[in-house]
C-alpha cells in the first residue's frame, strides 16, 4: 500500500482514483469466475395440461440439468439440459403425483462443475372431468335397466370407431323402449345387428353411463372405445386405479370390468363373494348376479338380481327371467376402480364402497 500512496502523491489524485476503480473490477471479475455448489431454488407451476418449472439463475453457471424423480430424490431421470432458467413439462397424466428437481453446472477448461440438487418439488395433475359419485354413477346406470335390448353396435357411430350419437346423449333414448317393446322372449340379436340406434352393447352402454356423469348437454366428445380397454383408458385419465385380470381382490360399487369382449359395471358384492353387476349383454340392459367364491350359481347376487329384476321391471322379466352369470365375471376381467380423494372426479359421501351389494339396492331403489 505504500507504493500505491507515493503514486497517488506523485501522479495526482485522478491516477490514483482509476488505480483503485481497476482493483475493484478485478475482484469483481474473479468473484464472478468462482463457483458456489449451492443449490438453486426451484418453482413450480402447474397448469391442465403441463408444469412449469423455473428457478434464479447464476452468472457462473453455464447450464441447468432438471431431473424427474421420485418423493425421496434417489431415482433421477435427467428430462432436459437447458441454459434457460424456465421449462415446460407436457404429455402428464390427470391425477399422477410428479416430482422434480434441478441442478446448476459449469463448463470450464474442460471440466464440469455442479451444484447441489434442489428441493424436490412435488406436482399432483388436476384431473379434468366432472364431479360425480358412485351413487349418482348407479342411478344413471340403472335407467336404461329393463327397456333397452342390446343390439351389437348400439352407443357406436356408424363409422364403428368411437360413440355415436345415442352415447352422447344426456338421458335415455325413448326409441330403446320402443324397440324393446317390440320384442318377444325368442329375441335374437345376432338379426338387429348395427341398428345402433335401437339399443346398446356392452361398451356402449358403459359410454352412455360415463358420459352422463361427465356431461350436462349433448354432443361432447364421448367414451365408447373397445370393451378390454375401457378400465386401463379409464384408469389412464386419473379416474382411478387398474388392476391387471387375475389381480383383482375384491369388487366394490362403481368398479369398471374390462375383458376381452365384455365390460360391466360393479353394483357390490355380497358375503359369499358374488357380486351384482349391471352390463348390457343379450337380451340387453339388466342387473346380474355372478357364483358365490365356491362357483355355486344360486348365489346371494343371482337371487338379489332376480328379486329387483321381477318386482320393478315384470314386463322384461317376463320375457327375460335369467340374472344369473358364469363364474368368469370374477377371474377374468380387469378392473377400473375410482379414485375418492378431494381432487378426483367422483365421490362418495353415502359410502358406497363400505356398503353390501344388498344395501346398495335397498339404497338405490328407496330413493
Amino acid at each position: 500500500m505504500d507504493g500505491v500512496r507515493n503514486i497517488i502523491r506523485k501522479r495526482g489524485s485522478k491516477i490514483g482514483a482509476l488505480f483503485f476503480l481497476f482493483l475493484a473490477l478485478s475482484i469483481s471479475v474473479t468473484a464472478q469466475a468462482g463457483f458456489s455448489k449451492k443449490a438453486l431454488s426451484l418453482k413450480v407451476k402447474k397448469s391442465e395440461e403441463s408444469i412449469t418449472l423455473s428457478w434464479a439463475g447464476r452468472r457462473e453457471l453455464t447450464g441447468y440439468q432438471v431431473y424427474r424423480t421420485n418423493a425421496s430424490g434417489r431415482n433421477r431421470v435427467k428430462i432436459k439440459t437447458t441454459k434457460k432458467t424456465r421449462v415446460t413439462v407436457t404429455d402428464l397424466k390427470q391425477g399422477k403425483t410428479y416430482y422434480f428437481c434441478v441442478r446448476g453446472c459449469q463448463k470450464k477448461n474442460g471440466k464440469t462443475k455442479y451444484t447441489s440438487y434442489s428441493k424436490i418439488m412435488k406436482v399432483k395433475m388436476p384431473v379434468r372431468g366432472q364431479k360425480s359419485t358412485l351413487k349418482k354413477l348407479l342411478q344413471t346406470a340403472l335407467q336404461p335397466v329393463g327397456s333397452t335390448m342390446y343390439v351389437w353396435g348400439g352407443g357406436w357411430n356408424e363409422a364403428d370407431t368411437g360413440a355415436g350419437r345415442e352415447a352422447r346423449t344426456i338421458g335415455v333414448s325413448p326409441k330403446w323402449k320402443q324397440f324393446f317393446q317390440k320384442q318377444t322372449s325368442a329375441y335374437d340379436y345376432r338379426k338387429t345387428r348395427y341398428q345402433i340406434a335401437n339399443g346398446l352393447d356392452c361398451s356402449g352402454y358403459i359410454g352412455w353411463c360415463i358420459y352422463n356423469i361427465q356431461n350436462t348437454e349433448n354432443g361432447k366428445t364421448g367414451y365408447v372405445m373397445l370393451a378390454d380397454q375401457m378400465a386401463e383408458n379409464f384408469a389412464s385419465r386419473g379416474w382411478g386405479t387398474y388392476t391387471q385380470k387375475g389381480k383383482v381382490k375384491n369388487y366394490r360399487a362403481g368398479d369398471i370390468m374390462s375383458s376381452s369382449g365384455h365390460v360391466y359395471l360393479v353394483v357390490g358384492q355380497c358375503s359369499d363373494g358374488s357380486v351384482v353387476l349391471l352390463h348390457s349383454s343379450p337380451p340387453g340392459v339388466q342387473l346380474a348376479g355372478t357364483p358365490d367364491r365356491n362357483g355355486k350359481s344360486e348365489s346371494k347376487a343371482v337371487k338379489l338380481a332376480r328379486k329387483y329384476m321381477k318386482k320393478y321391471y315384470p314386463e322384461w322379466y317376463r320375457k327375460y327371467p335369467n340374472c344369473a352369470k358364469g363364474s368368469s365375471y370374477l377371474t377374468q376381467f380387469s378392473q377400473m376402480r375410482w379414485d375418492l380423494s378431494g381432487d378426483a372426479v367422483m365421490t362418495d359421501p353415502e359410502k358406497y364402497r363400505n356398503k353390501t351389494a344388498e344395501q346398495i339396492l335397498r339404497d338405490l331403489y328407496s330413493t
